[in-house]
């Protein structure tokens, strides 16, 4: 148990991979044709881009989210990629994947943005079902935990 402890420990000091988290999220919304959901989601990111190696004044995350949306008394599954930009004072994203639902699949693309510090933001997402466009905003709560990388601990 030592020699692997040894071998396999991290040493944070020596390691430029600044890390990255896994994602908790609630999200609750409402449609315009005033249809109510609310989704939740497990979303790992890694650090892309950095002011650990870049001058940049933030991080460019790179991730998926894997979510069930309850609406009307059904469950839809859903996939996306997504890349958000966080420096502590503000939090933009976006995403693009799939909604999937009765074997049908449907392309949807969503925003959020908001202040740093508080892991609550608002959003807007949309996509197109039967030809009707479906757009919903909505806030969404994401719990961050920084289980790899060294940068994202207190």
């Amino acid at each position: 148990m030592i020699v692997i402890s040894n071998s396999f420990a991290e040493n944070p000091s020596k390691n430029s991979f600044p890390g990255g988290y896994v994602g908790i999220g609630i999200q609750i919304g409402k449609s315009i044709q005033n249809t109510q959901f609310i989704d939740i989601q497990i979303s790992p990111s890694i650090v892309a881009v950095g002011p650990y190696k870049q001058n940049i004044p933030g991080y460019l995350f790179f991730g998926t989210s894997l979510g069930k949306r309850f609406s009307d008394g059904k469950s839809i599954i859903y996939f996306d990629l997504n890349m958000n930009f966080w420096n502590g004072l503000l939090v933009l994203g976006t995403g693009r994947g799939k909604l999937f639902e009765d074997r049908q699949k449907y392309w949807r693309k969503k925003y959020w943005a908001g202040i740093g510090i508080i892991p609550v933001f608002v959003s807007k997402e949309s996509f197109t079902k039967n030809e009707i466009e479906y757009k919903q905003k909505g806030l969404m709560g994401v719990l961050p935990f920084p289980i790899f990388g060294n940068n994202f601990y207190p």
